[in-house]
């Protein structure tokens, strides 16, 4: 679906950060926490630095993390996952001058695969490989035991202030990533760069580390059986004022995004999206939406592990210039995921619900399906670790039905397919 015709900003408007910088609740918790399973030796609650990448060397040692999606479900993607771009690749690549020629060689239809065993440094590249419409970056994730060739960067400060950057923003159409890991800067548990002390309105560190993964401006684009992580801003981003694209991002493990203020899994500033049969842990959101009336997802069959950092699935609300209040989106449909815990782990183990809806939505919000481990159905509107909430005095626009609440587990036509 394509929506109306672009202007010509790129990005939110220019109070969208600050607004996302809300009041964090608790004054517990610490910053760089140590993040077990971590291989080759990455210092605790950051990447083991890494040198710029340089021409022609051999690969070298990559701190990575290993993949928390469960092996025998579909959620999550890997060796359960049977698709494929299945056409034979244009371009084979294994390292960056490899990547960046194909990139600038390939057309729509062109399939670039990387190797499996690939590890290619984008530090210092960030946002400078432009990919073209209907071009498919892809890997062998799940074949035959790969893990997927690794793109990642080192780089943890940004030197533009409360600007996010990605390692890729594509403005192409149908641009699509599978098979690959993609993995940022702070291989953390969690991460809190002021150290989650004192008043948060004071608080202005967390500007200069802003790293992304992939920022779509194009329409009908995809990710799919990626394992994606270590981001402090979001794994993927959707969509910009002005920029309303539909993106679907599926079967992949998004874990370990963990940043204060921000660290988001899938993050949908403008646009109407599909985010389903992916695994999702240790984000500080798993799933954001920014609020515009014409923001909106469908969710489902996902499942949301045991460490939330705050609530999983979200929609923001936005002013209204006609002064009736703040909208939440436009149209959210969340059903058959599961959500597997009741209070977050960082920073202070408090009650926390499964989703927030930060307003009112402009059509509706359904609930429907789901599995929550809280122990019943919400009975107060914007009560703090309620399965659901919505800040609102009563619920307007915001349905539920069908849900199960309770670690017992529910008929198999209700939670995440398992």
């Amino acid at each position: 679906m394509r929506f109306g015709a672009r202007n010509d900003s790129e990005r939110p408007d220019e109070d969208s950060l600050a607004r996302r910088n809300f009041l964090k609740l608790g004054t517990a918790g610490a910053a760089g926490l140590a993040l077990a399973g971590m291989s080759t030796g990455a210092a605790a609650g950051r990447s083991a630095p890494a040198p710029l990448r340089r021409q022609g060397a051999a690969p070298l040692a990559v701190s990575t993390l290993p993949d928390p999606a469960p092996v025998d479900l579909d959620q999550g993607g890997g060796k359960t996952y049977h698709s494929s771009p299945g056409d034979e690749p244009s371009f084979h690549v294994n390292d960056f001058d490899g990547l960046k020629n194909a990139l600038e060689q390939a057309g729509d239809g062109d399939i670039i695969r990387v190797g499996d065993d690939a590890q290619i440094d984008l530090t210092g590249q960030e946002n400078t490989l432009s990919i073209a419409s209907g071009v498919i970056l892809s890997g062998g994730r799940g074949n035959n035991g790969s893990l997927g060739g690794l793109l990642y960067t080192t780089r943890d400060n940004n030197p533009v202030a409360d600007t996010p950057l990605p390692m890729f923003k594509t403005r192409g159409d149908r641009v699509r990533f599978t098979g690959l890991r993609i993995q940022g800067p702070r291989l953390a548990n969690y991460w809190d760069p002021e150290g989650n002390q004192g008043d948060p309105s004071d608080h202005q560190e967390y500007q200069n580390y802003l790293i992304g993964g992939i920022h779509f401006l194009g329409n009908d684009c995809r990710v799919d059986n990626c394992q994606l992580y270590g981001f402090t801003h979001a794994a993927i981003s959707v969509g910009a004022k002005g920029y309303p694209v539909s993106a679907r991002v599926d079967h992949s493990s998004i874990h370990n995004n963990p940043m204060e203020h921000f660290g988001y899994g899938v993050n949908l500033y403008n646009g109407e999206s599909v985010i389903e049969w992916n695994y999702f842990d240790y984000n500080r959101h798993s799933i954001a939406g920014f609020g515009y009336a014409e923001n909106g997802y469908t969710a489902r069959y996902n499942l949301v592990g045991e460490h939330p950092i705050s609530h999983a699935f979200d929609m923001h609300g936005v002013n209204q210039n006609n002064g009736s209040g703040e909208v939440a989106g436009g149209t959210i449909n969340i059903h058959h995921n599961t959500f597997r815990f009741t209070h977050d782990v960082h920073p202070d183990n408090r009650a926390q619900e499964a989703i927030a809806i930060r307003g009112v939505p402009a059509d509706r919000c359904d609930i429907d399906n789901n599995w929550f481990y809280h122990d019943s159905k919400p009975a107060e509107v914007n009560k703090q670790g309620n399965a659901y909430r919505q800040e609102n005095e009563k619920w307007m626009h915001v349905w539920a039905s069908g849900n199960h609440f309770g670690t017992g587990e529910p008929g198999s036509d209700v939670g995440h397919p398992r």
